[in-house]
Formats: C-alpha cells, sequence, structure tokens
C-alpha cells in the first residue's frame, strides 16, 4: 500500500509539473513579441483544474507555474544581473500562488468576478509594492488584438486583466457545468464595454511637427569621451543635413557623460541648433558628483531644459535597500560596482512651436501612473529615450516597446520611442503602430534614423480624465458587494 501511494503522488506530482508548464508557456507566447494573444484567454485553466482541490495545492502550482514563467520571459535580464534575476522571478511568483491559493476559497458561483477583482488588485501591488514592477501585467498579451485593446481607454491595462482572468473562470465554471447569474452579467459587462468602444471621441488637433528619430547603434562605454562626441556629431551632420527637422532625438545613454561638464560640446550642439533652426533632445547624465541624475536635456538654440528620470531601476541606478550596509555590501561583491543616481522631482513639460511634450526615460513608460501624472502637467505626446542594449537580441526591447501601445491608448496621445540599439518607432493615440524603424526584418542592432512629419493631435479618452480611479472603484465595490451577499 505504501508503495502504491508513493508511486500515486510521485505521479501526481509530475502531472501537477506538467500542467504548471503548459499554462507558463501558453501565457509565454501569447507575449511581445510573439503575439498569440487568444492564449490568454485561457492559459490559466488548466492551473484552476488543479488548484480547486485545496488551498496549498492552489498555492504550491501557481507559485511553479509563476516561477516557469516569469524565469524564462525575463531571461534577457541574465544579460544585466546574472542569474540574480531569478531572485525577481520568484518574488513575482509569490503574486500566481497568492491568488491560485485564495480564488477557491470562495464560493464557485461567485469565483468569476471576485477571482478578476483579486487580480486586478495583486498587479495593482505588484505595480506599486516598494519600486514597482508591471513589466509583464497579464492585459500586455493584447498589444495586438485591437477589438480588446480599445477598452483599456476606460480601464486601463490593469482592466484588461481583469478581463483576461475574468473570462478565463468564466470559462472554468462551464467546463465544470457550475451555473449562476454571473454568468450572464459577465456577458453583459463585456457587451457594455464593447459598446463604449464604439462611441466616437472628439479629436483635437494641436500642430504639426517634423521629427527625425535616430537609433545610433554604439555603446558608449565602449569608446572614448573623444569618439563618444564625434559619432553624436556625425550622426547629427549626416541625418539632419538633407531634412527640414523640427525636433532631433537622440536616445538614452547615447552621451555616457555628464553632458553639462563638456562646456565646448554642448556649444558645439547649440551651435547646430541655431544653424539648423531646430532642437535636439539627447540622454546623458546631469548634476554633479553628488547628485548625479539619468537626464533627457532638451537644446534650442542657447536654452537648455532637463528633466530628470523619476522612476530609477533599481540595482542598476540604485540598491533597493541600500541604506542597510550588510544589503550594500552583498550587491557590490557580486555586481562589482554600486550604482548611485539620483531621483528626479519634477515632471517635466518640453516646448516646441507651442506643442508640449514630456519624455519618459527607460521603462518609465511602464508605469501609467507615472504617464498619467505628465499628462495632467500638459503633455500633448511622449517621447520615450531608452537604452535597451543591456537586453542584447533577445524579447525585452520588444516587451518594452510595446507598453507604449497601451499608454497611447490610455492617454489618448502619440507615443515616440528612440532607442541606442533599437526598438525605434511611433505609436499613434489609437494604439496602432504607425512607423517602426526595420532594416532587412531587423529591428535591433543597426544604425538607422526615422524621419517622421507628426501631425499632433490628442483624443480625451476616459482614463486621461480620471485616471484608474473610476474601474478601481468598481471593483472595490464589487468586490464588497459579492462578499457580503449570501
Amino acid at each position: 500500500m505504501n508503495l502504491e501511494k508513493g508511486i500515486k503522488l510521485k505521479n501526481n506530482f509530475i502531472l501537477y509539473l506538467f500542467i504548471a508548464f503548459l499554462s507558463s508557456v501558453l501565457l509565454y507566447f501569447s507575449y511581445p513579441p510573439y503575439g498569440l494573444w487568444y492564449f490568454a484567454f485561457f492559459a490559466f485553466i488548466p492551473l484552476l483544474l488543479i488548484s480547486e482541490k485545496r488551498a496549498f495545492l492552489g498555492f504550491f502550482a501557481g507559485f511553479l507555474s509563476g516561477f516557469f514563467f516569469f524565469s524564462i520571459s525575463l531571461y534577457f535580464l541574465k544579460y544585466v544581473a546574472g542569474f540574480i534575476y531569478l531572485l525577481l522571478a520568484l518574488y513575482l511568483a509569490l503574486y500566481w500562488g497568492i491568488f491560485f491559493s485564495l480564488i477557491f476559497s470562495f464560493d464557485k458561483k461567485k469565483i468569476i468576478f471576485l477571482g478578476g477583482c483579486i487580480y486586478f488588485f495583486l498587479e495593482i501591488i505588484m505595480a506599486n509594492f516598494l519600486t514597482g514592477f508591471p513589466w509583464l501585467p497579464l492585459g500586455l498579451t493584447q498589444y495586438n488584438n485591437f477589438h480588446i485593446l480599445k477598452i483599456a481607454k476606460f480601464t486601463g491595462i490593469f482592466g484588461l486583466s481583469f478581463i483576461l482572468i475574468t473570462f478565463n473562470l468564466f470559462l472554468y465554471t462551464l467546463i465544470k457545468r457550475i451555473f449562476s447569474f454571473q454568468q450572464i452579467f459577465f456577458i453583459f459587462f463585456l457587451l457594455t464595454l464593447f459598446f463604449l468602444t464604439k462611441i466616437p471621441e472628439r479629436k483635437i488637433l494641436k500642430g504639426k511637427l517634423n521629427i527625425l528619430l535616430l537609433q545610433p547603434n554604439f555603446i558608449p562605454e565602449k569608446i572614448t569621451s573623444y569618439e563618444n562626441k564625434e559619432k553624436i556629431l556625425s550622426l547629427l551632420k549626416k541625418y539632419v543635413s538633407y531634412k527640414k527637422v523640427d525636433i532631433v532625438i537622440l536616445p538614452e545613454g547615447v552621451f555616457e557623460g555628464n553632458i553639462l561638464k563638456e562646456k565646448e560640446f554642448l556649444e558645439e550642439l547649440k551651435n547646430f541648433s541655431k544653424f539648423k533652426k531646430c532642437a535636439i533632445l539627447i540622454g546623458s547624465f546631469t548634476g554633479d558628483d553628488e547628485n548625479l541624475y539619468n537626464s533627457s536635456i532638451f537644446i534650442n538654440g542657447d536654452k537648455i531644459e532637463i528633466y530628470n528620470k523619476i522612476r530609477l531601476v533599481p540595482y542598476g541606478e540604485f540598491i533597493l535597500g541600500g541604506k542597510f550596509k550588510v544589503i550594500k555590501n552583498l550587491y557590490v561583491k557580486i555586481a562589482g560596482y554600486e550604482p548611485y543616481l539620483k531621483s528626479g522631482k519634477e515632471y517635466k513639460i518640453f516646448e516646441y512651436k507651442g506643442i508640449k511634450f514630456s519624455t519618459p526615460i527607460c521603462y518609465e513608460n511602464i508605469f501609467p501612473n507615472l504617464i498619467e501624472n505628465f499628462l495632467n502637467h500638459g503633455s500633448d505626446f511622449f517621447v520615450v529615450i531608452t537604452n535597451d542594449s543591456w537586453f542584447q537580441n533577445s524579447i525585452g526591447p520588444y516587451q518594452h516597446f510595446y507598453h507604449n501601445i497601451f499608454r497611447s491608448v490610455e492617454t489618448g496621445r502619440y507615443f515616440l520611442q528612440a532607442g541606442l540599439t533599437g526598438i525605434t518607432g511611433i505609436v499613434k493615440p489609437e494604439g496602432k503602430i504607425e512607423k517602426i524603424l526595420e532594416k532587412n526584418g531587423k529591428k535591433l542592432f543597426f544604425e538607422g534614423n526615422l524621419f517622421h512629419s507628426l501631425n499632433v493631435y490628442i483624443y480625451k479618452t476616459f482614463y486621461s480624465n480620471f485616471g484608474i480611479y473610476p474601474f478601481s472603484l468598481f471593483t472595490i465595490i464589487l468586490t464588497g458587494v459579492l462578499l457580503c451577499k449570501n
């Protein structure tokens, strides 16, 4: 009997491993760049079918599946942090474990919407706890499903995650033949959202700008400071000379040093701006030895304005928990260096020809609340400057770029991105890619430029007016009603 029991336990364990892996793989291929968005509508069903047995099993299966998923989806971080990135995967997997351990502690006739609310709350926590890391919200899987994507202008990306989880649970209740009023309400809920997306919005034209996005494709830290300056100037002369440009954009990290200390180089950029009658946006460090910032510098003739990055990358630009000596010393020992950048405080708005824009740096575009703050300060469009060369030729730059689609739908604004080695492209306020820089089918690791006469227009979306608060209130009230109702 003991032998039979042992064989059964072993077989069950193998089965649970397979199911956890199956859900992870289905979900992995629904994210950028693979784009099999429909997998996200049923990827969690295998996990739900084994999580129903008991809470501990739900936690184990969810945590294991989450660890598989985040390990393969964030594998590119190995190029930055080595296998320490697996600690991040373990942390993020906890959210899956919590979800699948909680969901079946409630009446199964209520789990469709309760499950959606729980997952929504967990993603909000994930996006904000400590420094927050909303890199892979479930809603990101719908980047190329325009029918669902349009709903984000009411709910935001986390609202799309809510819909995907509720759909998985809806299918689960049908499979298990658990019928309730919630299924009817869920269909009504979806139809209502689709109807709302059909309501036309007022298009407001702000003006026209000729924009030139440059993709330099060189790593500044691998060349001398002199070579770095010469490369930047040669890029400007090469690509601006034959076009009437209003703003030329160079990405984050294109100049390795502190540009404010390079007086002669700064003077050359000013003179170029005056001679060509165009403004230059360039990524560099600014500040002093005590307060060094990752910045975007806007040069318009003799006028210089600066935005200092607000959301820093933990362990890349600062040490999370670095106030504790043991954490700081451990990180320096493992990484071999100590990041010491400071965080900016001002949501800086630049202006050219009466049109206002903001410049999120690096992964700041993955934070909807930060973009909302820029929007509240008057941005008419957004320019993301980034250095994703750290991720090499992986899926990381694709995951990063496609966040711009959601921010554009949410805000009703253009999103432009200039990458040091890619991806460089332009996303319309409707969430459609207008232009993307490619060469022989490649989007990464080649030099190029993307010129576009940008008719800057905006939409006043529901989300741009009210943010995530209405949908958050909806989920809180819905949770309260479901928990209180017998």
